[in-house]
């Protein structure tokens, strides 16, 4: 075993409480996908949402994601690869220390078994949490107040991101997930499989960037302006730069 890594005493004690502490329970587990699974070349990769309970009937809602033979090259392993749940978990990691919301993970693990790499990743289910796709679909439960104060959090969330050089590489309204609660938010990106560091900043803003612009729907331009403004006006300003002139050219566009 790689890996057998659960987040906390806690955790493990209610994966141990429910049967599911050892990778082989995790693995297989009996329970209807949440997606439909990914199958390329001699892989797959799957989720399903799962509900474990306390010893007091509290339930625990998480993500529980395994993949089978399904790696990505990186620098240190070029050729064979590492399971892309190795990464991003690393990367949830990361970002928990830099404090930058995102996912909470609850376990980790990793085997060979029978010539096959399998791995699992957990992570807290955010309840009570709406994509931003799902948010701006529903008007009836947005004003521009709240939507200004969700772009200004999301915008300024991504420019955390940035500043410590990580490139999401997926940026989509579909990955931004928020929480409303008596006026205040919560925003958190999700989706961190394609999560990179780089060495320059160039690499990574403009990348990022142009994705939610152009693939903002149902994000009205309005709020995709908020965003960029808070983006650009967090920590050092940008708002002169070369990098926002292309922003709002953009913009002018989509």
């Amino acid at each position: 075993m790689k890996f057998h890594l659960f987040e906390n005493d806690a955790i493990e004690a209610l994966f141990q409480f429910n049967n599911l502490a050892e990778f082989e329970q995790l693995w297989t587990i009996d329970s209807p996908w949440f997606e439909d699974p990914n199958y390329r070349r001699n892989g797959w990769s799957g989720v399903i949402k799962y509900a474990l309970k306390d010893n007091e009937g509290n339930n625990h809602i998480f993500f529980i994601k395994r993949q089978e033979n399904h790696n990505c090259k990186t620098f240190f392993h070029p050729f064979k690869g590492i399971p892309t749940f190795r990464r991003e978990y690393f990367n949830l990691q990361n970002l928990d220390k830099k404090k930058i919301p995102s996912l909470k993970s609850a376990y980790y693990g990793e085997r060979m078994h029978n010539g096959k790499a399998q791995s699992i990743l957990i992570t807290h289910s955010l309840e009570s949490y709406q994509s931003f796709e799902a948010y701006f679909s529903n008007k009836d439960a947005s004003d521009e107040q709240t939507d200004a104060l969700i772009m200004q959090t999301a915008g300024e969330n991504t420019r955390r991101l940035h500043d410590v050089l990580f490139r999401h590489g997926s940026l989509y309204p579909k990955h931004f997930f928020v929480k409303v609660d008596n006026g205040q938010v919560d925003v958190r990106l999700i989706d961190l499989e394609k999560l990179k560091w780089y060495p320059f900043s160039y690499l990574v803003r403009l990348n990022d960037l142009s994705r939610i612009v152009r693939r903002r729907e149902p994000v009205s331009k309005t709020s995709i302006q908020l965003f960029i403004n808070a983006y650009l006006t967090y920590g050092k300003d940008l708002s002169h730069s070369q990098l926002a002139n292309q922003l709002q050219s953009l913009i002018e566009k989509h």
